[in-house]
């Protein structure tokens, strides 16, 4: 019985220290587990980031890669257009020197009957016999002048054979030129047609694996939109702030002016003021000198009767005509910019396109869709242009840089301000202007941000504004 009871207890604390290490592997697996979660989660994290990323480069090679099947397919185009129109200048060309080959061969062979038909008569006779053998001198007159017709028109024919000859040379050559230009223009064709059936099934690869990101390619549209929209919102809050400025400004103008006005109208009344007071004083030293007289005249002769002297009048207080401001009076920053909207406006499709050199439109004005993924749709308030590295982005037209800020997924914008109108420039890197700068048209405003994450991508966020209004840039740049 001790026995059994001794076993029980021992199988007891045997069990209670059991059950002790069981709890401290169960808050060290815990704890494991957590971190084994914690490290999922993160890798699951970065994969969905990265999936998104790749997503996103995938969006944007595609959007180039269209961009160059639109070059491609117009630059087919060209070249068909100017293939035909070769093949048709040929084709007259190889008329015209059928014509000039025919002419000449016909030109030569008269020639010929005409030099057989002179050595004929030569052996018979010789051209002095021919006039010397005449019955008259009339006769040898006449003989003489066919002897001169004739050799005029064997160097007339001679100089049409030889004219005929150059010309067909000439048209021969020419026929050379078009057909090397004719097989130059079909191989770029060829090579052409290659390379866009080249890029037509990369971004036909493309478009399949996007379709198969719906969850990433969701993510990445929205994530594009929320940037878009708060550049819009940024841009709207900016243009009604310099609203508000300028409109302050032009308060303050016209205080001013108003103030001036009324400070020109006091002065011009204490000025009439005092002229009155001392056309007043004058005029009572007048008469005081008069009274003097009288009463000596009056000592020295009988009275008699006196007539009062008029005391003039104050003159009458001049109204002041209103002043105008004057030119200088508005050479406010304000003023001086809305004297620019005329010009800007008035170069409506002339202006300087925002970079120089070889470019890309990307991405369009408004709407824009892909016709074999429904879910890419989304509004440009711009232009994309895709660019070479290093290339910069230059204003176009003159103005003053109004603001500068940076914002996510434009990298630094810069807004510069032409009178009523404003251009937005966005996904700039290194800046070379600044703040209330004022630019010519032309001038650099920085580089273009290169993507070494996104292929080394150079992409520039163009748009135009009438203050608030949305403007299509391609409508007015060239």
């Amino acid at each position: 019985m001790r026995r059994l009871t001794l076993i029980i207890v021992l199988a007891a604390i045997l069990a209670g220290l059991t059950g002790v290490d069981a709890r401290r592997r169960s808050s060290q697996d815990v704890r494991r587990d957590r971190k084994r979660t914690e490290q999922r989660i993160s890798q699951t994290r970065k994969r969905i980031s990265d999936n998104q990323a790749e997503t996103g480069r995938q969006l944007n090679r595609l959007t180039s890669l269209e961009a160059r099947i639109a070059l491609n397919n117009d630059t087919v185009g060209y070249l068909t257009v100017g293939l035909d129109s070769l093949r048709g200048a040929i084709s007259t060309l190889d008329d015209s020197i059928a014509v000039l080959d025919s002419t000449t061969r016909r030109l030569k062979a008269n020639y010929a009957r005409t030099l057989r038909e002179a050595r004929t008569r030569r052996q018979n006779m010789s051209d002095l016999s021919f006039i010397f053998t005449a019955g008259s001198f009339m006769q040898a007159w006449r003989r003489y002048g066919y002897l001169q017709q004739l050799a005029k028109a064997g160097n007339r024919r001679a100089r049409q054979i030889n004219e005929s000859a150059q010309q067909l040379v000439a048209a021969r050559a020419r026929l050379d030129t078009l057909r090397a230009q004719q097989t130059a223009r079909i191989a770029r064709l060829r090579a052409t047609r290659r390379t866009l059936d080249g890029q037509r099934a990369t971004a036909a690869g493309l478009v399949a694996d996007l379709k198969r990101k719906g969850n990433s390619l969701n993510r990445e549209l929205k994530k594009r939109r929320d940037e878009a929209a708060a550049l819009d919102r940024e841009l709207d809050k900016i243009i009604e702030r310099e609203m508000r400025e300028a409109e302050e400004r032009r308060r303050r103008e016209a205080e001013e002016a108003e103030r001036r006005r009324r400070e020109a109208e006091e002065a011009e009344r204490r000025a009439a003021e005092a002229r009155a007071a001392a056309a007043a004083a004058a005029a009572a030293a007048n008469n005081k000198k008069a009274d003097k007289k009288a009463s000596k005249a009056t000592a020295a002769a009988p009275a008699a009767p006196q007539k009062p002297v008029a005391t003039p009048a104050p003159a009458p207080k001049p109204t002041p005509a209103p002043t105008k401001p004057k030119p200088s009076d508005y050479t406010s920053e304000a003023a001086a910019d809305r004297a620019l909207s005329g010009s800007f406006a008035a170069n409506k499709g002339r202006l300087l396109f925002p970079v120089a050199g070889r470019y890309s439109i990307v991405s369009n004005f408004g709407t824009n869709t892909h016709p074999e993924l429904s879910k890419v749709k989304y509004d440009n308030l711009g232009i994309d242009v895709e660019v070479p590295a290093g290339t910069a982005a230059r204003s176009v037209f003159e103005g003053v840089v109004s603001s500068i800020f940076r914002l996510e997924g434009y990298r630094n914008v810069v807004i510069v301000r032409h009178g009523e109108y404003l251009t937005v420039y966005g996904g700039l890197d290194n800046l070379s202007v600044r703040k209330g700068d004022k630019v010519r048209a032309g001038q650099n405003l920085g580089t273009i941000f290169i993507d070494t994450a996104d292929e080394g991508r150079s992409r520039l966020h163009f748009e135009i504004r009438h203050e608030k209004r949305k403007l299509n840039p391609v409508e007015w740049v060239k």
